[in-house]
């Protein structure tokens, strides 16, 4: 089976966990690249936290760029997303509100893990599973700043493991 990880990433953390996953299942990784990123100097500041909280609190779709790859080539694909405000971040929700839909991909999509700082993994999947109904497999996970994120890399090698069940 074909798969390919899709993700946005703020900081580097989705990142890691996306590359860290693509080895572990033999996938392949494309990022999902805002058209107007939001501007990150590695410290969530006041203004990264109303921008991106912002706009997930008014449902909001930013447009994002054209893929590098053609996800229409893959059999699965498995979604990271930082979590904002309880929420998928924006640029996630583009793809999954209007870009998944419009290419034939939203079925495809199986799989999802989520970083958060917060803990509110569980209101994101099921924000996620609203859009996009096969979403069968996550996993959730801290991000960096936060004591829990020692446990990512095991949390990561039993979501591996499932998805090559």
């Amino acid at each position: 089976m074909k798969t390919v990880i899709v993700y946005y990433s703020l900081d580097g953390n989705t990142k890691h966990a996306a590359e860290t996953l693509a080895k572990a299942v033999g996938a392949d990784v494309c990022e999902i690249q805002p058209v107007k990123p939001i501007k990150s100097a590695g410290k969530p500041t006041f203004h990264v936290l109303m921008q991106g909280g912002g706009q997930v609190t008014f449902g909001l779709c930013p447009k994002i760029k054209e893929f590098a790859l053609d996800l229409a080539a893959y059999d699965r694909i498995i979604l990271g997303t930082p979590v904002w405000a309880g929420k998928p971040a924006s640029f996630v929700r583009t793809f999954a509100k209007k870009y998944a839909p419009q290419n034939g991909l939203a079925d495809k999509v199986t799989a999802v893990f989520t970083l958060s700082a917060s803990g509110d993994n569980a209101g994101c999947v099921t924000d996620l599973q609203k859009l996009l109904p096969n979403i069968g497999v996550s996993v959730s996970l801290a991000d960096k700043s936060n004591s829990l994120s020692a446990d990512n890399e095991r949390k990561l090698t039993e979501f591996a493991q499932q998805l090559m069940r």
